[in-house]
């Protein structure tokens, strides 16, 4: 539940006549394909939840974080080093497949994207990997430095001992997101400690 979600409460009327507000879930995206495009600190953030999560993860970009290149040699990321380009999100090789040429559709071992993460350094990259994903019909689209653009936002995570609790400012604070689950975090940990 989000603050003043169900209960109605400061700016969440149940009829809706406030702003609306994202609808919280947890996703089964296992065995899906999901495309990062960037490959700095945010996207080996992006891969490493994902990979969590079960996703088959394709980064696109000319150069990776050291954490996303320890995934690429374990075999558990597909590494397309190029920069982008209009197609390159619309399809990704398959897991057995060696294939860099993404924008042909039916070529072998080729799955349409599930999810398109753009991460980037370049305004302008992120907005067209955000155009080029809505028109080929990619059903989650996020650029991570414009919630504006994306029609659904990452949130902090914690878990410990069978829970997982989540934060959100609705893309509009992250790093306030990171400190309260930092400290439900420490909350978590002295509360279990109490408990034993």
């Amino acid at each position: 539940m989000t603050e003043g979600s169900a209960s109605g409460g400061a700016n969440g009327d149940v009829d809706g006549a406030e702003s609306p507000r994202p609808y919280p879930v947890n996703l089964d995206i296992r065995g899906r394909l999901a495309v990062v495009v960037g490959g700095g600190h945010v996207a080996a953030r992006k891969v490493a939840s994902l990979l969590r999560s079960g996703a088959h993860v394709t980064v696109i970009s000319p150069a990776i974080d050291p954490r996303i290149a320890d995934e690429v040699e374990r075999g558990r990321v597909a590494w397309v080093d190029k920069p982008y380009k209009s197609g390159d999100n619309l399809f990704a090789a398959g897991r057995d497949d060696d294939q860099t040429d993404l924008g042909h559709d039916g070529d072998a071992g080729l799955a349409r994207a599930f999810i398109v993460i753009a991460c980037t350094d370049d305004p302008a990259v992120n907005a067209l990997v955000v155009h080029d994903a809505r028109a080929a019909g990619v059903p989650l689209i996020n650029n991570a430095a414009d919630p504006v653009q994306s029609n659904f936002g990452n949130v902090a995570v914690t878990e410990h001992d069978g829970l997982m609790v989540t934060v959100s400012t609705y893309g509009k604070d992250p790093s306030r997101a990171r400190k309260v689950k930092e400290r439900i975090t420490r909350w978590l940990w002295e509360l279990s400690g109490r408990a034993t």
